[in-house]
């Protein structure tokens, strides 16, 4: 039995099931953004995915010489990303890893940890932004 009903529901599930697997993807792709520019030690880029109030309450200036691990990150890797119903909140888990040179040792040591990361939405249909913590 097909009614109208069922379609006020199944639509908007829909759209919302649509809308979560969207950010998903597109915050996995800008974490892995975000990453990369760490990695590539291009501060000024990664500066640009943190959210509007960071930006005004932190100078670029500042962030530039705060950021502590360029140069030993060696790796980082988003594992996964997980939103909240609302779709405006999505965590990210993200695996990096650092390579530090030990005396004594021909190559450096690396060890890897899970960093989890919160992403916002500014505005509707902005761009998401990471929400450091």
């Amino acid at each position: 039995m097909s009614s109208r009903f069922d379609w006020v529901i199944v639509l908007p599930l829909c759209w919302m099931l649509t809308a979560c697997v969207s950010g998903e993807t597109t915050v996995k792709q800008a974490a892995q953004q975000r990453w990369n520019a760490l990695l590539a030690g291009d501060l000024q880029q990664a500066y640009q995915y943190y959210t509007d109030a960071f930006k005004q309450t932190v100078p670029y200036e500042h962030f530039r010489n705060s950021v502590q691990g360029v140069g030993l990150w060696s790796k980082a890797q988003v594992q996964k990303v997980s939103c909240d119903v609302s779709g405006d909140k999505c965590n990210a888990e993200v695996e990096v890893t650092v390579a530090m040179k030990m005396r004594g040792l021909p190559k450096p040591v690396e060890t890897s940890d899970l960093i989890h990361e919160t992403w916002t939405k500014e505005g509707n249909f902005s761009d998401w932004r990471y929400v450091k913590k």
